[in-house]
């Protein structure tokens, strides 16, 4: 599963408990029906006090929070590609580089994070290099880079040390001047071993070639590391360059690369402006996961998603026309999401998006678990206000009671608990009042919010008063509203209080008749935004 790219299933901006419980519920049962996909809930913002007494009363964890699902580089389908370490030897990495599109390789550490990058034009000054009297002091030279590119075998000893740092000398150009050192190579055929037996000269390693399984004479005395090799003296000398580490040629400094969270549209800004043509892409550890280029931008697969309780583009998540929208589950009005392909879409007059899931698990034969039948029924009671609501319907409630005998609670005593649990006024700023449940609208030529809590702390509303009037007057002038209304509903005294701020608060004034000076007006039996409050706003603003 872990291969899988998710479909992602959430409900609209300022997540209720419906929209929350419903997009949970279907992804278990999406995963349950489609095991070929990965189905994984989400919320666009963080739950409100409700459903999180709801989730933890049912023992079940908040859904992942995300704010957008732009395309992202982690969307890119990665060709394999071949990596480099510092320390291996130029022949290898030209053959690495050679294989790869773009002439260039990712240099990595040994647990595989990126250090640099290496192109075939960093090699060529040094495969061009005349430098044959190899000077190599100034160079670490692996052992195992030397016995691969000469195909050496250990003759007697083994090195103890994994690094080569010293000069490099033929056995026919010595002379009395040189002083050779433990840390040195001496390179020399069949014969000329036979004089180093016969010198005081320390060198550390010796190399024999033109050996193929022939037995050397060698003095006991010398106590350094001898290797033999096939190939001849002149291919030795040749060979020896590309037995050197890329070390000194790796680009380090001002490294361009991007990471597997970046947007597509951040990494196509940065390479408009980069002076290079492809880039390694890291994981959040730092660890290489391919390279890109600018032709990888038009090869991204769009993310895909299932919307429930919402079908409107402005309730929905930052950059909704970039995804693929597979699935519609919603019980509110069509709006205007645009889609490229044909969808599964299911909209139904009931009062809660919970009760078309519960009904889509009967249709599928699958048996609801306990506790995910406890959070269908809490969304229902929270869009129906435990069915006081007018947009409840009797599917509603016969599906509430079903989902209330699997799940062993008593439908009015937890519902009531539910409803009013954590909604002090006084406990919450003005900000999360106005903006805790919050849906925008368009009536014409005017931009208008709608808010609602459900509460039993009306005294509390009362205490906060000013604070709450001057938030909803800010809100007006960040946001270029025209109107903002705040619904506080209690199910207990059976109505809601209607608040309404802004240049266009004479909608609202048309639309209850509420009487000129009064800053607000309780509406009895009053508890649905979409079937009681916005239709009457709607219609005023066109009177």
């Amino acid at each position: 599963m872990g291969d899988k790219k998710p479909i992602h299933i959430f409900g609209h901006l300022n997540p209720d408990t419906d929209s929350v419980c419903s997009a949970i519920a279907y992804a278990y049962l999406k995963n349950k029906i489609d095991p070929k996909n990965e189905y994984v809930s989400a919320a666009l913002g963080k739950v409100n006090e409700e459903t999180a007494y709801v989730l933890k009363y049912f023992g079940l964890e908040e859904p992942k929070m995300i704010s957008h699902l732009k395309p992202q580089v982690l969307d890119i389908e990665f060709k394999d590609i071949t990596c480099v370490h510092e320390m291996d030897s130029l022949k290898s990495v030209l053959e690495a580089i050679t294989g790869q599109i773009g002439r260039s390789v990712p240099v990595v550490d040994d647990q595989g994070r990126l250090i640099g990058i290496v192109s075939i034009s960093d090699l060529i000054p040094m495969l061009l290099s005349t430098n044959n009297n190899l000077d190599m002091k100034q160079v670490r030279i692996p052992i195992k880079n030397l016995i691969e590119i000469l195909e050496l075998t250990y003759y007697k000893q083994k090195a103890e040390i994994q690094f080569v740092q010293g000069n490099i000398y033929l056995w026919s150009e010595l002379s009395d001047e040189h002083v050779v050192t433990k840390d040195d190579v001496i390179i020399c055929n069949k014969n000329e071993l036979k004089l180093i037996n016969s010198t005081t000269l320390e060198a550390g390693y010796v190399i024999v070639g033109d050996v193929c399984e022939d037995v050397l004479d060698i003095s006991e005395e010398y106590e350094g590391v001898i290797f033999t090799s096939p190939q001849s003296i002149f291919d030795l000398i040749q060979n020896i360059l590309h037995t050197l580490p890329i070390t000194s040629i790796v680009k380090k400094g001002q490294l361009e690369y991007f990471t597997t969270y970046e947007t597509i549209d951040d990494v196509k800004k940065n390479m408009l402006t980069s002076k290079y043509r492809r880039f390694p892409v890291v994981d959040e550890e730092g660890c290489i996961k391919g390279m890109i280029s600018r032709s990888n931008l038009i090869e991204v697969d769009q993310k895909k998603v299932i919307l429930v309780d919402h079908n409107e583009r402005g309730q929905s998540i930052d950059g909704i026309d970039s995804i693929t929208i597979v699935e519609v589950v919603d019980h509110h009005r069509v709006a205007d999401i645009q889609t490229i392909s044909p969808l599964y879409f299911r909209v139904e007059p009931v009062g809660s998006t919970c009760t078309i899931v519960a009904t889509i698990f009967e249709e599928q034969r699958v048996k609801i678990p306990k506790k995910i039948a406890g959070i269908l029924l809490s969304g229902i009671l929270s869009d129906t206000l435990v069915f006081k609501s007018p947009t409840c319907t009797e599917i509603d409630r016969i599906m509430a009671e079903k989902l209330a005998a699997i799940s062993a609670v008593n439908i009015y005593q937890y519902g009531m608990r539910m409803i009013t649990k954590g909604e002090r006024i006084q406990d919450k700023e003005p900000d999360q009042i106005i903006e805790g449940d919050m849906k925008r609208f368009t009536f014409g030529q005017y931009k208008v919010v709608i808010s609602q809590i459900t509460t039993g702390d009306f005294e509390g509303l009362y205490q906060m008063y000013p604070k709450i009037l001057e938030a909803m007057q800010a809100k007006c002038s960040r946001d270029g509203l025209d109107l903002v209304v705040l619904m506080v509903t209690n199910i207990i005294v059976g109505g809601t209080e209607v608040i309404p701020v802004g240049e266009a608060r004479w909608i609202a004034e048309n639309a209850f008749d509420m009487e000129k000076g009064d800053i607000s007006i309780f509406l009895n039996e009053t508890f649905s935004r979409k079937k009681q409050i916005v239709p009457k706003l709607m219609k005023a603003a066109h009177l």
